[in-house]
């Protein structure tokens, strides 16, 4: 599924890295060469603190540049 990125998440926004792919020896969780899976998500949260959307991206690396496209694809300037 792909977002038609019309409508970015115009409110309460709430961003976050992350990694799957469970425990490795030896390995912390932000280690660079592990076969760990990392990943950004944005959820937009409504004024009764409930999930309205949710969007996540697949990362090859954790610098701030493989972190901005979701905040210019996905997330309003107002938010």
């Amino acid at each position: 599924m792909a977002s038609s990125q019309k409508y970015p998440l115009p409110e309460l926004v709430y961003v976050d890295e992350f990694t799957v792919g469970g425990k490795e020896e030896a390995k912390q969780s932000r280690s660079y060469d592990t076969k760990k899976k990392k990943a950004v998500i944005a959820v937009e949260i409504t004024d009764n603190n409930k999930v309205k959307r949710v969007y996540v991206k697949g990362l090859k690396d954790y610098p701030s540049k493989s972190l901005t496209p979701i905040f210019e694809e996905h997330i309003s300037t107002s938010a």
